[in-house]
């Protein structure tokens, strides 16, 4: 039986995962709950991004069941994103010995085997849930990076848009047909995947930001600066959005510059290191601005002579009478 898993949303996920931890332990309603509370809290903060969170979380739920196999597959995924590829191999074939039919684990050994360049062993896995799953678009469209890593463009791209047809309803799936697009230099492909993606996760800051990257490169530079502030809105310390944001901003502010609109280029060069406070041009260009327009000596002098001519004109004269004044 296919594993239905795969092609639920986040929190569908979490809820089977819980239902799964609470048929799991059958040794008391106590342990039961204590169980499920233990793996839902690890599964909001895997999706999440809490990394650490969810790994102490999931390495908590294998202590007390150790063939948990939704535990199992995603601390292996938490494991390969911290790059240690031995370990996370392991707790993902422990899953998949667990239950052979988790389609999320092989997906998972597959990509595994591409990141160490085993091809072979990648299109095995691929191919086992499009045999368990016949037309999983996970599947089909890693089947098409397999494809696209050998060189095989052209059956890559055949893969790319038989996963998007196949997964409609699969946020993370456009995302990753969007980035192939882009390796492919087919930007309105990864336009158009974007789109799907933020029509299906409005919130999706990657998705924003990369759209926004894709908009300035056609020239579209509100379009794009309006995608990364929307990104930023979501996520204030994205850093890739704040980046983009920033750069593009400079480029204003030099555009300004040029055309000796110096206080439009003050202005932009503010903005930019608001956006980014680590952009190293901006604030060069900001400190400069800033000593140019702050008087030096030779602009002092005039007001200070003035300054000098009243106090004189004020000033009694050693004779005790007004200067200018003689008998």
């Amino acid at each position: 039986m296919p594993d239905q898993k795969a092609g639920m949303g986040p929190m569908m996920r979490i809820v089977a995962a819980v239902m799964l931890a609470a048929g799991a332990a059958g040794s008391g309603l106590a342990v039961a709950a204590s169980l499920e509370d233990e793996l839902f809290f690890a599964a909001d903060a895997y999706y999440r991004g809490l990394d650490a969170r969810a790994m102490g979380g999931f390495e908590d739920v294998l202590k007390k069941d150790p063939e948990n196999g939704y535990a199992l597959a995603r601390l292996g995924v938490l494991l390969a994103e911290k790059g240690d590829l031995d370990a996370a191999g392991a707790a993902l074939q422990k899953a998949l010995a667990v239950d052979p039919d988790n389609l999320f684990a092989m997906k998972w050994l597959g990509i595994l085997a591409l990141r160490r360049g085993n091809r072979d062993e990648a299109e095995k896995y691929f191919t086992a849930m499009c045999d368990i799953d016949p037309g999983n678009a996970q599947a089909t469209a890693w089947q098409g990076v397999a494809l696209l890593r050998s060189g095989d463009r052209v059956a890559a791209v055949k893969r790319f848009a038989l996963a998007s047809a196949a997964g409609d309803a699969d946020p993370g799936l456009h995302y990753l047909l969007s980035l192939a697009y882009m390796a492919l230099d087919l930007p309105e492909n990864a336009r158009l995947e974007l789109e799907t993606t933020l029509e299906l996760r409005p919130t999706d800051v990657p998705a924003l930001t990369r759209l926004g990257a894709l908009f300035y490169r056609q020239g579209q530079r509100d379009l794009a600066e309006a995608a990364w502030r929307q990104a930023m809105a979501v996520d204030p310390e994205y850093a890739e959005a704040r980046f983009f944001l920033s750069r593009s901003l400079s480029d204003q502010a030099l555009a300004a510059q040029a055309e000796g609109n110096g206080i439009k280029a003050q202005r932009l060069w503010l903005l930019a290191l608001e956006a980014d406070p680590a952009n190293g041009e901006a604030m060069l260009a900001r400190d400069a601005a800033s000593r140019q327009t702050r008087p030096g000596p030779e602009r002092q002098a005039p007001e200070a002579d003035s300054q000098r001519e009243h106090q004189d004109a004020a000033a009694p004269s050693s004779s005790g009478k007004s200067p200018g004044v003689s008998k």
